[in-house]
């Protein structure tokens, strides 16, 4: 059966098939896949009941596997991590976010195989934020183009990780990475397109501004997250794989099956340092906002 790419929506998403994830890919197959993404930010391929290991086979397509920060925090050296929702344990990802944005090179894709899911809801969203900063206006883009934003782990983070493992696995994970710049706008390093870098909760703000000028600026960007005509949505079978590029896009796992359970494995493959229009961000300092008294905090 020939490979075969559908797109979901004009913007993003394609559902493929044609291919059974449970055998090696020959190297055509894998470019086809590659090219799939580059074009369409997430990949959606249904009845693919992999293994852990056929799992991994298949990320290292787009990439070296990577070890979670949390995963690390807490001694293993393992690229698979396991989410699960349930009546003890609601739904940790229901708002627009990019993983792990917080590293100095955040990863570059992440693979998801459903294992368990909820009778009624659990959909996933994706946007584009290509689609999302070509959706401003040409002077809100020259605005945005040289912003820097401060990241950082985050409360939203803590009570996500505590929830699952208990305290002291997220003061590990925040005392090693402390709060870093990224740029507002990034480059795309294989595209050479520009996406708008919102990447959730992690974002302490926008570095340099007071906290009013910082929330007026990324209130107006983020409203561009809430239009349909850049998302597409996923509605899970058991087994369905999902492909998506992090450096492009944003997601967000809704929470509307809860309490019912719903279990994924993921990884995430490849890393790379967010690159803006003008080049790398330099070096990151304890923060870049500005109190109202005007100094650097």
């Amino acid at each position: 059966m020939a490979l075969r790419v559908e797109p979901l929506t004009a913007h993003i998403g394609a559902e493929v098939s044609g291919v059974d994830l449970r055998h090696p890919l020959d190297e055509p197959t894998a470019a086809a896949l590659r090219e799939a993404l580059r074009s369409h930010l997430v990949l959606f391929l249904r009845d693919q009941d992999l293994s852990d290991e056929e799992h991994l086979r298949f990320a290292s397509t787009f990439g070296s596997p990577n070890v979670y920060p949390v995963t690390a925090a807490r001694g293993l050296d393992e690229p698979l991590e396991w989410i699960e929702d349930g009546p003890d344990s609601p739904a940790k990802a229901d708002l627009w976010h990019t993983d792990a944005a917080f590293l100095p090179e955040p990863p570059d894709v992440a693979v998801l195989n459903m294992r368990v899911c909820p009778p009624v809801g659990g959909d996933t969203l994706w946007l584009s934020l290509y689609a999302a900063l070509e959706g401003l206006s040409p002077a809100m883009r020259s605005v945005a183009e040289p912003l820097e934003l401060d990241v950082h782990p985050g409360p939203t983070f803590k009570e996500s990780v505590e929830l699952q493992f208990g305290p002291g696995i997220y003061e590990k994970v925040a005392t090693q990475f402390a709060p870093r710049r990224v740029p507002l706008v990034r480059v795309h390093p294989e595209t050479g397109r520009r996406a708008l870098f919102l990447c959730g909760a992690y974002v302490r703000g926008i570095a340099g501004m007071r906290p009013a000028e910082s929330d007026a600026i990324l209130g107006v960007l983020r409203a561009q997250l809430d239009d349909p005509n850049i998302q597409c949505r996923w509605h899970w079978r058991p087994h369905d794989v999902a492909v998506w590029d992090e450096r492009c896009t944003n997601h967000r796992a809704l929470g509307d099956h809860y309490p019912q359970r719903r279990v994924v494995r993921r990884c995430t493959v490849g890393a790379s340092a967010p690159v803006g229009p003008a080049g790398p961000v330099g070096p990151s300092r304890p923060s870049g906002r500005i109190d109202r008294q005007g100094r650097d905090n």
